[in-house]
Order: C-alpha cells, then structure tokens, then sequence
C-alpha cells in the first residue's frame, strides 16, 4: 500500500449527476428541434426557381444513377433511359411540376 488510492480523484460519485445533465440537455435538445413545423407559405418563388428545381433533380437523379452501377446519359434504346426519365419526373413532381 502506497498511499495512491487517496492521491486518485473520485469520479465514481459525480458520474449519476452528470448522466442526469446530459440525460436534461438531449432531451431539451430533441424537443427544440420538434417545437413547430417550418411555415413555408411566408415565402415567394424567384423567377428562376424552375431551373433550380431541374439543376437539383438532375443532380440527385445523377447521384442515383451512379449508385446503381448505370450510365448516366443512357441511350434511348435502353431500359435505363427510362428508368432514369421516371427519376427526373418523380423529383420534379416532389417540387411541384407538372409535366408540360
């Protein structure tokens, strides 16, 4: 016996209270981010919101293309071209397109 059992701080009793903390603050995080829904209708589109809308859909639908393993500009004849013109269509629509 040395002594150092005495030299070492206890952290044993503190532990409880700090797992309470950090319990408060993850909670009070987690209920700040579910206070309210985002109110979107105070908000006008710009003039050049379609062609964001077509920049952002070509973007991910290349994205998901590239994750299948597929061409990104497929030919016509193949059946990726239409797998890859119902993506385009689909986001479009997430934005609130029709198709013309």
């Amino acid at each position: 016996m040395t002594g150092t059992d005495t030299a070492r701080p206890r952290l044993l009793p503190a532990l409880p209270g700090l797992a309470c903390l950090f319990a408060a603050l993850s909670v009070m995080a987690l209920l700040a981010g579910c206070s309210s829904p985002p109110a979107y209708r105070e908000w006008t589109a710009s003039p050049d919101v379609p062609t964001v809308a077509y920049d952002e859909c070509t973007g991910q639908v290349d994205t998901t293309m590239r994750l299948r393993g597929y061409p990104l500009r497929p030919l016509p004849e193949t059946p990726q071209f239409g797998y890859r013109k119902e993506m385009f269509a689909l986001c479009m629509r997430r934005k609130g397109y029709t198709a013309e």
